[in-house]
């Protein structure tokens, strides 16, 4: 009867034990929830990025064409908010969607009405070897649609790498050389009259990813500018 007793008291130390370190308590971070993240402010106001209320080094006072650390957060409780700096009032529009495993940019940019606005795109995508991956994201004027074209150092134009990008929207990302400086230039969708030119010495790393973010910030008029943010 002793030894009965003695074997239950085990079996539930054995499930107590258990139960607590699937909820981490050995302090040994269970990674099978998380995505990573990073944020870019496109917006012409300072913001912070907090995570459960609090702004981690490299996520806070992030202005224009800024991007902020790379964050693993819980993919389905992030506890993520986007605040004006200084502030502790969450900027509404920005509602996490992210998958176990997911690796995410977000992008804050101005809306039509002034409010802040936000992009979430996926970064599945692996470059083929020895190249880099380019994605490009208009979050310019309304109104505003543009195609993008990559080419080498005085050639053709040739075929636009994104298409029709309207306001709001990424392209999907795409291989660039990762060995030698690319042509950049941004047109009105449909036509090859170039906008903006970032002239023929853009250089990629092999194996990232970059995002080419358009907007009409800092100076809000209608011709476009842009920056390229690294991801993680």
């Amino acid at each position: 009867m002793r030894f009965r007793t003695l074997s239950a008291a085990l079996l539930v130390s054995a499930v107590v034990l258990a139960a607590c370190d699937s909820d981490n308590s050995t302090g040994i971070g269970d990674t099978s929830n998380k995505a990573t993240v990073q944020f870019i402010n496109a917006s012409n106001t300072s913001l912070d990025v907090a995570t459960n209320g609090a702004v981690a080094t490299g996520n806070g006072a992030l202005n224009y064409s800024t991007a902020g650390s790379c964050m693993s957060v819980d993919a389905s409780n992030s506890g993520l908010a986007v605040r004006t700096t200084g502030t502790s009032t969450a900027l509404a529009g920005f509602t996490p969607a992210f998958t176990a495993g997911g690796n995410y940019t977000v992008i804050a940019y101005p809306g039509t009405a002034g409010a802040t606005q936000f992009v979430t795109l996926s970064n599945a995508f692996t470059p083929a070897t020895g190249q880099a991956g380019l994605r490009v994201v208009n979050v310019g004027l309304a109104g505003s649609n543009y195609d993008v074209y990559v080419a080498a150092p005085g050639a053709a134009l040739g075929t636009a790498n994104a298409n029709n990008l309207g306001v709001g929207t990424g392209s999907s990302y795409f291989n660039v050389s990762a060995t030698s400086a690319q042509h950049i230039a941004v047109t009105n969708a449909g036509t090859q009259t170039v906008l903006l030119d970032f002239g023929n010495s853009n250089t990629f790393t092999a194996g990232k990813r970059t995002t080419l973010v358009i907007s009409t910030l800092p100076t809000n008029t209608t011709q476009p500018s842009g920056f390229f943010v690294t991801g993680c």
